[in-house]
């Protein structure tokens, strides 16, 4: 029975990795086959529950984009490598590679892809924004919906978003000695001289317009300063304002040092 449940997990992880983007098809059938081919019930189950799934969750279909995503590669169980970011099951995470980039100065931005707006994010990433939003996706977690329209309204309110706020950790190694701070911390409010409050980053989502990701053009991953077209946005007060916010030289890592940075959902 451990055997059933487990490939039963994976089964349906690679399933909803088949919804979020069918180019992914000969890859996640060719899984799925192989993990019932062993069980006599396997080939009636799987015909039923690929049929039903698919006529009843359309809802679950990512946003499509003209590029296509790498395939899903299993690393370990509970543990996938999707296109450089690495998705781990058991503890709800997903952790990207990045470099230090900006260590002092005005900041709009804590991750960007390299081919984005570096000159004003603290981190850049080889990783595609679009793969980041997608794993987010994958671990059944939704965008924060009405962020952006509170945000610029002309009387914005209040709103908690803690339910919905990450825990974001940075990680670096020199000579020997292991690093590790929240993200926020490595960015200062000039305002009232103060780091990002603690848990303040959301999944916004990031938007298609005319079928292209805009993430995805823009290279905007974690938003400092709100960016709609940025996956994950800060919720702390004066995100709005896009003078306040610089680089705490004093927590960064050294510029162009190699950082691991680790996502954990909300519980």
């Amino acid at each position: 029975m451990n055997g059933i449940r487990s490939s039963m997990q994976e089964y349906l992880f690679l399933l909803n990795s088949f919804l979020l983007n069918r180019a992914h098809l000969n890859y996640v059938v060719s899984k799925m086959v192989t993990l019932f081919s062993n069980f006599s019930f396997g080939r009636n189950f799987l015909i039923t529950i690929l049929f039903f799934t698919v006529a009843s969750s359309n809802s679950l279909i990512a946003e499509d984009n003209a590029s296509n995503l790498p395939a899903i590669k299993k690393v370990k169980e509970g543990i996938y490598d999707f296109g450089g970011i690495i998705i781990d099951r058991k503890s709800n995470s997903v952790s990207i590679p990045a470099i230090s980039n900006q260590v002092n100065g005005l900041v709009e931005y804590g991750v960007v892809h390299e081919d984005g707006k570096i000159h004003e994010s603290l981190f850049r990433t080889s990783v595609r924004p679009q793969i980041f939003h997608t794993s987010l996706l994958l671990l059944k977690f939704k965008p924060v919906e009405g962020f952006f329209q509170n945000l610029w309204s002309d009387d914005p309110k209040s709103i908690d978003y803690s339910e919905n706020c990450f825990e974001i950790l940075v990680s670096w190694e020199i000579n020997g000695t292991n690093y590790e701070k929240e993200i926020e911390k490595l960015s200062i409010n000039q305002n009232r001289n103060g780091p990002i409050e603690k848990k303040s980053f959301i999944f916004t989502g990031s938007k298609m317009i005319e079928g292209t990701f805009l993430a995805e053009s823009s290279g905007s991953i974690l938003a400092i300063y709100a960016d709609e077209s940025a996956v994950m946005n800060n919720s702390d007060y004066d995100s709005s304002n896009d003078d306040v916010w610089i680089a705490n030289k004093q927590e960064m890592p050294p510029l162009e040092l190699p950082v691991l940075i680790r996502f954990h959902l909300p519980q």
